[in-house]
């Protein structure tokens, strides 16, 4: 599977260690469509083209914009089942469902809006790589560390 290539190549980065004024970074990787996704653009306009890049180079991209002086630093990130990168900089407001009961607790809203993003059907699994470039995933309301 193609996500599963671009989440390597996630983990490759961050071991290599973040650069300086590493923001954070937050991907959501959907199964077909964004369909009803609760996102909204953060920025006016796209200014990305990533149409003919492969998994690594999307992942890449992705490092390189989070950072502090580049403005599409902030938000989440949504990448496709063939690991095409489809919206930057968005911002991502999941519902908090009624009676979950594993919620997470003592981390940063990016940690918790993936725990509860991940519950949306077209949703396979929601990234995250904090400013240490430790990497955690989300599936199913579940948030797991996979790389320190």
């Amino acid at each position: 599977m193609k996500q599963e290539i671009f989440l390597k190549a996630i983990c490759e980065i961050a071991r290599k260690g973040v650069p300086t004024g590493f923001t954070g970074l937050g991907i959501i990787l959907i199964n077909e469509d964004i369909g009803m996704l609760p996102i909204s653009p953060l920025l006016s306009e796209d200014g990305f083209y990533t149409e003919n890049l492969d998994a690594k180079a999307v992942a890449n991209f992705l490092f390189s914009i989070s950072n502090i002086k580049d403005k599409r630093h902030d938000g989440f990130h949504v990448v496709s089942r063939d690991s095409r990168l489809l919206k930057i900089s968005q911002y991502f407001s999941p519902l908090i469902p009624k009676g979950f009961n594993k919620t997470v607790f003592d981390v940063g809203a990016r940690y918790r809006t993936a725990q509860y993003g991940s519950l949306y059907e077209n949703v396979t699994s929601i990234i995250v790589v904090n400013q240490k470039g430790e990497v955690s995933i989300a599936k199913k309301g579940v948030v797991e560390l996979i790389v320190t």
